[in-house]
């Protein structure tokens, strides 16, 4: 084991513009620069990526993944705080045709339910 330990590289590809990030910490954002309030997302809340950047924390003083959001125009997050929700394939699954005719607006029979 040496000394020091070899930095992993920042994978640009872990997060992109789309994707659905949750917050998983609770407290104030506060700004590294000016140490203000900033304002951002709440604990559990899940907002749409809209931006990815890679840019150097002023606070660790390396690169990190940063991540961007409509809800809150102009400011960034470290992305270490959110996590990735990612569709699970029960989810896939449970996609059957009655579901996507529903959703295309078509009419979906109902099943009838036959009494004891």
């Amino acid at each position: 084991m040496g000394l020091f330990r070899k930095q992993k590289a920042i994978d640009p590809e872990q997060w992109q513009a789309g994707d659905m990030a949750e917050c998983i910490v609770q407290g104030e954002w506060i700004c590294a620069v000016s140490r203000e309030d900033t304002g951002g997302p709440r604990l559990s809340e899940t907002r749409t990526v809209t931006k990815v950047r890679i840019k150097r924390c002023p606070v660790r003083g390396e690169m990190i993944v940063w991540l961007g959001f409509d809800r809150y125009p102009g400011k960034i997050f470290d992305a270490s705080f959110f996590r990735k929700v990612r569709p699970c394939a029960d989810e896939l699954i449970a996609a059957e045709s009655a579901f996507t005719d529903l959703i295309r607006r078509k009419h979906v029979r109902r099943p009838v339910r036959v009494a004891p």
